[in-house]
């Protein structure tokens, strides 16, 4: 069992900017299931990827020393370093070097000389441990943020190492799925002796699960474990704000449509959606709801011509199918699931500025994106190089972006991803003040519902192929 420790380690990204971690010593016992969590932007990927010896490898300066089984982690080769630690990043998709999940699991298992009789075994226990079976041959590029991370979390299991290091794991999976892969890992620790470190905004269905509760202080670039009373706080303020469903209106027949659905149905290899029939009304925040893999993304692809479908599918009146793209892209703007591949350029600032050069609007002076920037917490980042943030923070950096562009209707794919529950708010509120204020249209997909219903209009899900709206949220 691998017991982790961490001697004096002082971690930075660049020596002008703050340390991430300062003079840290902490230990992990070995076969136990640990939660990191703390708020966005202090620090717990990157301690993650210290312990999985990525940086200072690869980014960054460090001083200290980290070691598993008293083994210097900077020390090892990495092959041995892959076997001793597995990483599972919070954008999965960065990790995936085959087209099919299938393929990629063989292609791990290669690069670990699993004898060829005993491969299709290892997949498959793979496959079923991450319960990804069902789609274990489909492209990677059809597959949701929900699903790319089950199957993520099947490529570290086949790895079989003693570490697993897990960053934000669940945070595009629906309550069910994200409480059996929690199960799972449990039976990881439990069974096969793990020793697992999870980085979690989300304490629900933890509690009874794991060994010890690790909090980040940002303002200290601390981390420490908390004590029981400490941690039962945490569990207790987490319970009370808990999302807890509530009343929200339907729309209205009379209302303008911005997107109208006739017989509208879209798929890969099989229809996601069959047959849908409804308007997504004008100037409203309408949140898109469901569980893994139903469709949404598939629909907001349809919605900027980046899917195929068959029946209508009308944008104003105007059948989308038929739109020129770039006169479209004026009007209606998708805002990725994973933020990073919305990034054209290098710093904040370069980034803020190329947004200003295509601002459709002046409606964002300068004074409004500093002010917006301090609220998000990313203040004094403007010459940091945007894919060295954290996820939490490249999320909203992005919808920032996007806001200052001023396209009048916003898809936004899983924009509070990694964010805690203050930088959530801030989001939202960014997104209504541009519906009430600037009558924009918000359509947005998200597993995490909690306050939600403070700020939208309308509720969609999606559920056994068909769009309907909910009376709560």
């Amino acid at each position: 069992m691998s017991k982790i420790n961490l001697n004096d380690v002082t971690f930075h990204y660049e020596p002008t900017l703050p340390p991430v971690i300062e003079h840290q010593n902490l230990a992990f016992d070995g076969g136990t299931f640990n939660l990191l969590t703390g708020p966005s932007g202090t620090g717990k990927s990157t301690l993650l990827k210290l312990i999985a010896g990525l940086y200072p490898a690869f980014m960054g300066e460090a001083t200290g020393t980290i070691t598993v089984n008293d083994q210097p982690v900077v020390d090892l080769p990495a092959s041995k370093r892959a076997q001793l630690v597995a990483m599972m990043f919070q954008n999965p998709s960065q990790q995936f070097a085959m087209e099919t999940p299938r393929n990629e699991l063989i292609f791990t298992l290669e690069n670990l000389q699993v004898p060829a009789d005993k491969m299709d075994a290892q997949v498959n226990d793979a496959l079923d441990f991450a319960g990804v079976t069902d789609f274990a041959d489909r492209k990677f590029t059809s597959l949701s943020g929900g699903e790319q991370q089950k199957v993520s979390l099947a490529v570290i299991v086949a790895l079989n190492a003693e570490v697993i290091l897990l960053d934000e794991p669940f945070a595009n999976i629906d309550p069910d799925a994200r409480l059996f892969l929690l199960t799972q890992l449990t039976t990881l620790v439990k069974k096969y002796h793990k020793t697992i470190i999870v980085a979690d905004h989300d304490l629900s269905d933890y509690e009874p699960l794991i060994d010890q509760l690790y909090i980040f202080d940002g303002e200290r670039h601390q981390v420490h474990q908390a004590d029981s009373g400490e941690a039962q706080t945490r569990f207790a303020a987490f319970e009370q704000r808990q999302h807890q469903p509530a009343p929200i209106a339907l729309p209205a027949a009379e209302l303008s449509p911005e997107f109208t659905l006739d017989g509208f149905t879209v798929g890969h290899q099989a229809p996601l959606i069959n047959d849908a029939s409804l308007n997504i009304p004008q100037g409203k925040f309408v949140v898109l709801t469901g569980a893994n893999g139903t469709g949404k993304s598939t629909l907001f692809d349809a919605l900027v011509k980046l899917q195929t479908y068959t029946g209508s599918l009308q944008w104003q009146g105007q059948e989308i199918s038929k739109l020129r793209a770039r006169k479209y892209a004026q009007y209606v703007a998708l805002v990725f699931q994973q933020a990073a591949s919305q990034f054209l350029t290098i710093t904040v600032a370069e980034e803020i500025a190329l947004s200003l050069k295509y601002q459709q609007t002046t409606a964002w002076t300068q004074s409004r994106i500093d002010a917006t920037l301090a609220s998000l917490d990313l203040a004094g980042r403007d010459d940091q190089v945007v894919y060295s943030l954290s996820e939490g923070q490249k999320k909203k950096l992005q919808v920032l972006l996007m806001l200052i562009m001023d396209v009048p209707t916003l898809l936004l794919d899983e924009p509070l991803t990694g964010l805690d529950l203050v930088s959530a708010h801030t989001v939202l509120k960014l997104l209504r003040h541009a519906v009430l204020e600037e009558h924009h249209t918000v359509l947005m997909i998200t597993h995490q519902l909690t306050d939600v219903s403070q700020y939208a209009d309308y509720h969609l899900h999606l559920s056994h192929h068909q769009l309907s709206y909910e009376a709560s949220l």
